[in-house]
């Protein structure tokens, strides 16, 4: 790995329910969700 490369945690994330319930004057989506930290996930390597 160079100087100039970089590795990032890309931790996952299991949805247990997403529902969207109305939408903001802005155009966002308005959402109630839940969600679980999981012990997996990517590493992203960035280079030039």
């Amino acid at each position: 790995m160079s100087d100039w490369e970089r590795d990032f945690p890309a931790p996952a994330k299991l949805n247990l329910f997403l529902h969207v319930v109305g939408r903001r004057a802005d155009g966002y989506h308005l959402l109630h969700t839940a969600f679980r930290l999981i012990d997996y996930g990517d590493t992203l390597r960035f280079a030039p």
